[in-house]
C-alpha cells in the first residue's frame, strides 16, 4: 500500500514496494497522478499501466529494466486508490 512520508512538495513522496520484496521506492507525484486518472473516470481495469508510468517517469527516474514492475506496482497501487475513493463517495 502507498503512504506519503515526507513534506517535500504538496504532496510528498510516496513509498511503494515495487518489486514485492518489503523494500519501498519513493515516488514523486504518484497521488498527484492517481487524483489526475480518478478526476477524468479512468479505473484501474481501463489499461491505465502505460499512462501512470509515464506520469511517474516524469517526475522519477525508472530504470528500464525495471519498467514492468514499476507498471505492475502503479496498477496494483491504483486500484488500491480507486477502491478507497470508490467507499468514500
Amino acid at each position: 500500500m502507498w503512504r506519503t512520508s515526507c513534506g517535500c512538495g504538496e504532496e510528498g513522496i510516496t513509498q511503494v514496494d515495487v518489486y514485492g520484496n518489503g523494500m519501498t521506492v519513493g515516488l514523486d507525484g504518484l497521488r498527484q497522478a492517481f487524483q489526475q486518472l480518478y478526476a477524468i473516470g479512468l479505473g484501474p481495469d481501463d489499461a491505465v499501466g502505460d499512462q501512470l508510468l509515464a506520469m511517474i517517469k516524469a517526475h522519477n527516474y525508472v530504470p528500464r529494466s525495471g519498467e514492468k514492475a514499476y507498471k505492475r506496482a502503479l496498477v496494483r497501487e491504483y486500484a488500491a486508490f480507486y477502491r478507497e475513493k470508490q467507499q468514500n463517495r
